[in-house]
């Protein structure tokens, strides 16, 4: 398996590129849609660990591929505490293609 800049861990990895809707009704306020793509991060255990990925208002969905979390994507919330923000944006890794995805 190839390793995110040699370490595996904190590796995001995404399989298709597609996204999905996921709509969300309010009592009395308009609807909210999100797009949505499945990724899963690398931490070291056994399997990756699944997760959503929300894209950005007319961000297309990304390639299939490794990435790296931008540190734009990170803030600083209540208490000082690290969060990773609403719009998450990765970085490809130069060997990010199809064909390499394990």
């Amino acid at each position: 398996m190839e390793t995110c800049l040699m370490n595996p861990q904190n590796c995001i990895v995404i399989k298709t590129q597609s996204a999905t809707i996921k709509k969300i009704e309010r009592n009395g306020k308009p609807t909210l849609y999100f797009n949505e793509q499945s990724a899963a991060i690398e931490t070291g255990d056994d399997f990756p660990k699944p997760f959503k990925l929300t894209l950005g208002e007319g961000d297309q969905p990304y390639p299939p591929g490794r990435y790296l979390l931008d540190p734009s994507s990170l803030d600083v919330g209540d208490f000082q505490a690290l969060k990773v923000g609403r719009n998450v944006k990765l970085i490809p890794l130069p060997s990010a293609t199809a064909s390499k995805v394990a």
